[in-house]
Protein backbone atom coordinates (compact mmCIF):
# COMPACT_ATOMS: atom_id res chain seq x y z
CA UNK A 1 0.00 0.00 0.00
CA UNK A 2 1.34 3.20 -0.81
CA UNK A 3 2.25 6.56 1.52
CA UNK A 4 -0.69 8.85 -0.62
CA UNK A 5 -3.09 5.46 -0.36
CA UNK A 6 -2.48 5.23 3.51
CA UNK A 7 -2.62 9.12 4.00
CA UNK A 8 -6.54 9.35 1.73
CA UNK A 9 -7.56 6.10 3.80
CA UNK A 10 -7.07 7.88 7.57
CA UNK A 11 -9.10 10.96 6.06
CA UNK A 12 -11.53 8.27 4.78
CA UNK A 13 -13.84 9.12 7.82
CA UNK A 14 -13.96 13.11 8.17
CA UNK A 15 -13.63 13.73 4.53
CA UNK A 16 -17.29 14.70 4.51
CA UNK A 17 -17.23 16.73 7.31
CA UNK A 18 -14.31 18.86 6.01
CA UNK A 19 -14.76 18.48 1.75
CA UNK A 20 -19.10 17.35 1.55
CA UNK A 21 -21.76 19.92 2.07
CA UNK A 22 -19.27 22.82 1.71
CA UNK A 23 -18.25 21.69 -2.26
CA UNK A 24 -21.24 20.09 -2.99
CA UNK A 25 -22.86 23.07 -4.60
CA UNK A 26 -19.87 23.55 -6.58
CA UNK A 27 -20.32 19.56 -7.72
CA UNK A 28 -23.39 20.10 -8.69
CA UNK A 29 -22.71 22.93 -11.02
CA UNK A 30 -19.66 20.90 -12.93
CA UNK A 31 -21.96 17.93 -12.99
CA UNK A 32 -24.62 20.43 -15.35
CA UNK A 33 -21.99 21.41 -17.23
CA UNK A 34 -20.28 18.00 -17.91
CA UNK A 35 -24.33 17.35 -18.81
CA UNK A 36 -23.68 13.48 -18.85
CA UNK A 37 -25.89 11.97 -22.23
CA UNK A 38 -27.82 8.73 -22.18
CA UNK A 39 -25.97 6.05 -23.42
CA UNK A 40 -22.22 7.74 -22.68
CA UNK A 41 -19.42 6.49 -20.78
CA UNK A 42 -18.31 8.84 -17.69
CA UNK A 43 -14.77 8.32 -16.41
CA UNK A 44 -15.13 10.03 -12.26
CA UNK A 45 -11.13 10.69 -11.22
CA UNK A 46 -11.24 10.99 -7.52
CA UNK A 47 -15.01 9.76 -6.72
CA UNK A 48 -13.60 10.33 -2.52
CA UNK A 49 -16.42 9.37 -0.58
CA UNK A 50 -19.12 9.71 -3.01
CA UNK A 51 -20.77 12.77 -1.88
CA UNK A 52 -21.74 13.64 -5.66
CA UNK A 53 -22.25 9.96 -6.89
CA UNK A 54 -25.80 10.31 -7.17
CA UNK A 55 -26.15 13.35 -9.08
CA UNK A 56 -25.58 11.38 -12.18
CA UNK A 57 -28.59 11.44 -14.50
CA UNK A 58 -30.31 8.11 -15.52
CA UNK A 59 -29.03 6.80 -18.72
CA UNK A 60 -24.80 6.83 -18.54
CA UNK A 61 -22.49 4.65 -17.72
CA UNK A 62 -20.02 6.03 -14.82
CA UNK A 63 -16.83 4.37 -14.06
CA UNK A 64 -15.58 5.89 -10.57
CA UNK A 65 -12.20 5.36 -9.00
CA UNK A 66 -9.93 6.57 -6.08
CA UNK A 67 -6.57 5.61 -4.90
CA UNK A 68 -7.93 4.61 -1.53
CA UNK A 69 -9.80 1.66 -0.96
CA UNK A 70 -11.38 3.34 2.41
CA UNK A 71 -12.39 6.11 -0.02
CA UNK A 72 -14.01 3.60 -2.62
CA UNK A 73 -16.11 1.64 0.41
CA UNK A 74 -17.67 4.22 1.82
CA UNK A 75 -18.33 5.42 -1.87
CA UNK A 76 -20.00 1.99 -2.16
CA UNK A 77 -22.08 2.79 0.73
CA UNK A 78 -23.50 5.80 -0.20
CA UNK A 79 -25.06 4.77 -4.05
CA UNK A 80 -28.67 4.77 -3.94
CA UNK A 81 -30.56 2.22 -5.28
CA UNK A 82 -31.28 4.02 -8.54
CA UNK A 83 -27.33 4.50 -9.36
CA UNK A 84 -26.20 0.96 -8.37
CA UNK A 85 -26.40 -0.10 -11.98
CA UNK A 86 -25.24 2.35 -13.74
CA UNK A 87 -21.86 2.91 -11.26
CA UNK A 88 -18.95 1.21 -11.37
CA UNK A 89 -16.46 1.48 -8.31
CA UNK A 90 -12.55 0.60 -8.66
CA UNK A 91 -9.53 1.86 -6.94
CA UNK A 92 -6.98 3.41 -9.56
CA UNK A 93 -4.19 5.25 -9.82
CA UNK A 94 -5.13 7.97 -12.11
CA UNK A 95 -1.21 8.49 -13.51
CA UNK A 96 -1.31 4.76 -14.45
CA UNK A 97 -5.21 3.76 -15.57
CA UNK A 98 -6.47 0.12 -16.28
CA UNK A 99 -8.58 0.75 -18.56
CA UNK A 100 -7.65 1.16 -22.99
CA UNK A 101 -7.95 4.07 -25.17
CA UNK A 102 -10.51 6.28 -25.87
CA UNK A 103 -12.95 4.14 -23.77
CA UNK A 104 -15.06 7.28 -22.36
CA UNK A 105 -16.63 9.74 -23.54
CA UNK A 106 -16.42 12.57 -20.80
CA UNK A 107 -14.08 12.11 -17.89
CA UNK A 108 -14.63 14.50 -14.44
CA UNK A 109 -11.40 14.87 -12.36
CA UNK A 110 -13.50 16.79 -8.55
CA UNK A 111 -11.12 18.66 -6.50
CA UNK A 112 -7.87 15.81 -7.32
CA UNK A 113 -5.84 17.31 -9.68
CA UNK A 114 -4.59 19.27 -7.21
CA UNK A 115 -3.42 16.62 -5.02
CA UNK A 116 -1.50 13.77 -7.55
CA UNK A 117 1.80 14.17 -7.51
CA UNK A 118 2.23 15.11 -10.85
CA UNK A 119 -0.66 16.91 -12.59
CA UNK A 120 1.36 16.50 -16.61
CA UNK A 121 1.45 12.79 -16.41
CA UNK A 122 -2.11 12.83 -14.62
CA UNK A 123 -3.37 14.48 -18.05
CA UNK A 124 -1.88 12.54 -20.18
CA UNK A 125 -3.82 9.36 -19.08
CA UNK A 126 -7.38 11.22 -18.99
CA UNK A 127 -6.61 12.36 -22.52
CA UNK A 128 -5.48 8.87 -23.66
CA UNK A 129 -8.46 7.53 -22.09
CA UNK A 130 -10.69 10.00 -23.57
CA UNK A 131 -12.21 10.28 -27.24
CA UNK A 132 -10.40 12.23 -29.24
CA UNK A 133 -13.85 14.47 -29.45
CA UNK A 134 -14.72 14.08 -25.80
CA UNK A 135 -14.42 16.84 -23.29
CA UNK A 136 -12.80 16.68 -19.82
CA UNK A 137 -13.93 18.52 -16.80
CA UNK A 138 -11.76 19.75 -13.67
CA UNK A 139 -13.02 21.11 -10.33
CA UNK A 140 -10.04 22.40 -8.29
CA UNK A 141 -8.01 25.43 -7.69
CA UNK A 142 -6.09 26.92 -10.68
CA UNK A 143 -3.73 29.87 -10.74
CA UNK A 144 -4.74 32.40 -13.30
CA UNK A 145 -8.20 32.74 -12.69
CA UNK A 146 -9.01 35.92 -11.10
CA UNK A 147 -12.31 35.46 -9.91
CA UNK A 148 -10.38 33.00 -7.49
CA UNK A 149 -7.74 35.69 -6.67
CA UNK A 150 -8.15 36.85 -2.85
CA UNK A 151 -7.14 37.05 0.63
CA UNK A 152 -8.93 33.81 1.24
CA UNK A 153 -7.15 32.03 -1.28
CA UNK A 154 -3.83 32.96 -0.27
CA UNK A 155 -4.27 31.98 3.09
CA UNK A 156 -6.02 28.90 1.75
CA UNK A 157 -2.83 28.43 -0.12
CA UNK A 158 -0.19 28.26 2.64
CA UNK A 159 -2.60 26.17 4.50
CA UNK A 160 -2.68 24.07 1.29
CA UNK A 161 0.84 24.05 0.69
CA UNK A 162 1.62 22.80 3.61
CA UNK A 163 -0.48 19.86 3.06
CA UNK A 164 1.39 19.10 0.14
CA UNK A 165 -1.46 20.18 -2.12
CA UNK A 166 -0.43 21.77 -5.53
CA UNK A 167 -2.31 24.88 -4.79
CA UNK A 168 -0.50 27.24 -7.56
CA UNK A 169 -1.13 24.86 -10.57
CA UNK A 170 -1.19 27.15 -13.45
CA UNK A 171 -4.10 26.57 -15.95
CA UNK A 172 -2.79 28.07 -19.07
CA UNK A 173 0.32 26.00 -18.64
CA UNK A 174 -1.48 23.56 -17.67
CA UNK A 175 -3.56 22.65 -20.57
CA UNK A 176 -0.86 24.18 -22.91
CA UNK A 177 1.22 21.17 -21.73
CA UNK A 178 -1.78 18.67 -22.78
CA UNK A 179 -2.75 20.26 -25.70
CA UNK A 180 -5.85 21.14 -24.49
CA UNK A 181 -8.15 24.43 -24.69
CA UNK A 182 -10.77 25.97 -21.91
CA UNK A 183 -14.02 26.21 -23.81
CA UNK A 184 -16.08 27.15 -20.33
CA UNK A 185 -14.91 28.57 -17.24
CA UNK A 186 -16.72 29.18 -13.80
CA UNK A 187 -15.74 29.73 -10.21
CA UNK A 188 -17.37 28.50 -7.68
CA UNK A 189 -18.80 28.05 -3.73
CA UNK A 190 -18.40 30.68 -1.65
CA UNK A 191 -15.54 31.92 -1.01
CA UNK A 192 -14.77 30.94 -4.35
CA UNK A 193 -11.44 29.15 -4.34
CA UNK A 194 -12.69 26.29 -6.61
CA UNK A 195 -13.13 26.63 -10.74
CA UNK A 196 -14.71 24.34 -12.89
CA UNK A 197 -12.72 23.69 -15.92
CA UNK A 198 -14.30 22.12 -19.27
CA UNK A 199 -11.52 21.39 -21.67
CA UNK A 200 -11.31 19.86 -25.11
CA UNK A 201 -8.31 18.75 -27.51
CA UNK A 202 -6.50 21.35 -29.62
CA UNK A 203 -4.45 20.78 -32.46
CA UNK A 204 -1.13 21.53 -30.64
CA UNK A 205 1.01 18.65 -30.35
CA UNK A 206 2.08 17.20 -26.27
CA UNK A 207 4.86 19.22 -25.59
CA UNK A 208 7.80 16.36 -24.72
CA UNK A 209 8.51 15.61 -20.86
Amino acid sequence: MSVAELLYGSLAPVYDVIFGALLQPGRRRAMALLNPRPGERILEVGVGTGYGINDYPAGCHVVAIDLSRAMIERSARRLDANHRAMVALAQMDAAHLGVRDGCFDAVYVPHTINVVKDPMAVGRELLRVCKPEGRILFLGHFDGIPETSNLINDLAGKIATAADVNWSLRLETFLRGLGMRATAIESVNAPRLSSIVVCERTSVELEAD
